[in-house]
């Protein structure tokens, strides 16, 4: 994360109204836009780390929201491709469970999932093994054996967005507002 007082002291902080407004410019927007870029860019970093970058269609989804002000509550998030949690948690197979929550297709989605093995295929540069025809038969097996083993948990996300970046976050947002705030994550599965 960058130092706190690089990002607060390169604000103009102005009036206290100023600094709770919504506004695109207003100082706790600004705040909230870099600690999240921060943290969008952890999120890179833990892809590459956990080797599950084959397109880097995944770290190139990975959006802020925008910074919502309504009463007391402020609001900023993290988007991504639908496919994120099914890395960071991992998939519970018929034979093997990880502990994953179950999810299912994604919404409005048209891809099938053989479709979407064989397109990992091409990104990631796999040459066709002997026994296998085609792709399309490689594909299915690939397909079948994640079915019955699922896949391990890659946490790249909840690494990064857990207790201890609560606390990383606290502290500059404290600073700039004068007063003691609360921090929640929503679980994204939720």
């Amino acid at each position: 994360m960058s130092g706190e007082g690089s990002i607060i002291s390169g604000l103009n902080l102005g009036s206290s109204k100023k600094v709770l407004e919504g506004a695109t410019d207003s100082p706790l927007t600004k705040l909230l836009t870099n600690l999240t870029q921060d943290v969008i860019d952890q999120l890179s970093k833990n892809i590459d780390k956990y080797n599950i970058s084959a397109s880097n269609e995944l770290k190139q989804s990975i959006k802020p929201t925008s910074v919502k002000l309504e009463g007391d509550l402020v609001s900023v998030g993290i988007s991504a491709n639908f496919y994120w949690k099914y890395l960071n948690y991992g998939v519970n197979g018929t034979e093997m469970q990880y502990g994953a929550p179950s999810w299912g297709k994604e919404t409005g989605g048209t891809k099938s999932f053989k479709d979407s093995i064989t397109d990992w295929i091409g990104n990631r540069g796999i040459t066709l093994p002997a026994q296998f025809s085609s792709y399309d038969s490689f594909a299915f097996a690939i397909m079948t054996n994640k079915k019955k083993h699922g896949e391990k948990p890659r946490p790249f996300f909840t690494d990064v967005v857990n207790s201890k970046l609560v606390d990383t976050l606290k502290e500059p947002i404290e600073k700039l507002l004068k007063r003691s705030i609360e921090i929640t994550i929503v679980e994204p599965w939720q």
